[in-house]
């Protein structure tokens, strides 16, 4: 069971802002490698709340290389092992964005989350944290650097493979009850929990937090209609969950965006109209503030 595991800190709101990359290189269950880089955001522009966490600034970074000089380093780990993470849609986010920033191509691989497995595992833990996580198995931990976050996320994978028999990364599927996620020619799939019961209430779902103040959904009320063609309503309800967004199954006067699948929002033009749409409508001419987005819109928005 061979993969790196990475861990990135930013130095602001914008995922593009990695300042810092820590990777441990495990093989065979055996951590072989370890390397952490500062890194010059492109714009160099640090948020007081980022530096208080982790310790870095502008100074610190100001004659360190930026991040297209640093992959070129690193490029052949991303490519050839796969990845994981904690709270891994964070920094695979960072890892895209940060890619397209400079115009590179992603790394074909797979990736996977040990928030999401030790949730699915670990009993007793009072919590997922990393720094929660580490103090319960014993694990040594600088919170908020890279490198000792990269190692910690390493040691509790090796710990989860090894007491759940996972030789290959396909078997998480099972064992877990996740979906594996995979970077792929200019984009990405992510890794979900796999819920068995297709009836589900939106308190139920799990997604792993990172928040995004400066998104549009971040704390406003979002609510589906109609069939996506891009991913399950679960899916999207879980994007709009992760970045501070809250999801409802039906309209109301709190409900700020209605997204409506490509198909029907098509049809809308047509005069077709769902039961949603009808209520969504009908509150808008009382005065209430609901937009209207298409699947394509939302998917734009979300990712922004």
């Amino acid at each position: 069971m061979d993969f790196i595991a990475i861990d990135f800190e930013t130095a602001n709101s914008n995922r593009h802002s990695a300042c810092e990359i820590g990777i441990v290189k495990v093989e065979n269950f055996k951590i072989t490698d370890k390397k952490s880089f500062l890194i010059k955001p492109k714009e160099n522009y640090f948020d007081w709340m980022n530096t208080e966490i982790h310790g870095i600034n502008e100074e610190t970074v100001e004659n360190e290389p930026e991040f297209d000089v640093i992959y070129s380093k690193i490029k052949d780990d991303f490519e050839n092992y796969p990845i994981i993470a904690h709270n891994a849609s964070f920094d695979i986010s960072v890892l895209r964005h940060t890619l397209d920033l400079y115009d590179l191509p992603y790394p074909k691989t797979k990736y996977t989350c040990t928030y999401q497995m030790s949730k699915s595992s670990l009993k007793g833990c009072l919590s997922y944290r990393l720094d929660t996580i580490s103090k319960f198995l014993n694990i040594k931990l600088e919170h908020h650097r890279a490198l000792s976050d990269a190692n910690a996320c390493a040691e509790i994978a090796i710990k989860l493979f090894k007491d759940n028999s996972i030789t290959d990364l396909n078997q998480i599927k099972d064992v877990f009850r996740i979906r594996v996620g995979e970077l792929i020619d200019g984009g990405y799939k992510p890794s979900l929990t796999i819920h068995k019961n297709k009836n589900y209430k939106i308190s139920d779902l799990e997604f792993e937090e990172s928040f995004q103040p400066e998104n549009l959904f971040f704390e406003k009320n979002v609510v589906f209609t109609g069939t996506l063609s891009s991913m399950q309503r679960k899916e999207a309800q879980v994007k709009v969950l992760e970045i501070g967004g809250k999801c409802t199954s039906g309209v109301s006067n709190s409900t700020n965006f209605l997204i409506v699948g490509d198909q029907d929002y098509s049809r809308y033009g047509e005069g077709f109209k769902s039961s949603k749409l009808k209520k969504a409508e009908t509150l808008m001419n009382d005065g209430k503030e609901i937009e209207l987005l298409s699947e394509s819109q939302f998917l734009e928005m979300i990712n922004n």
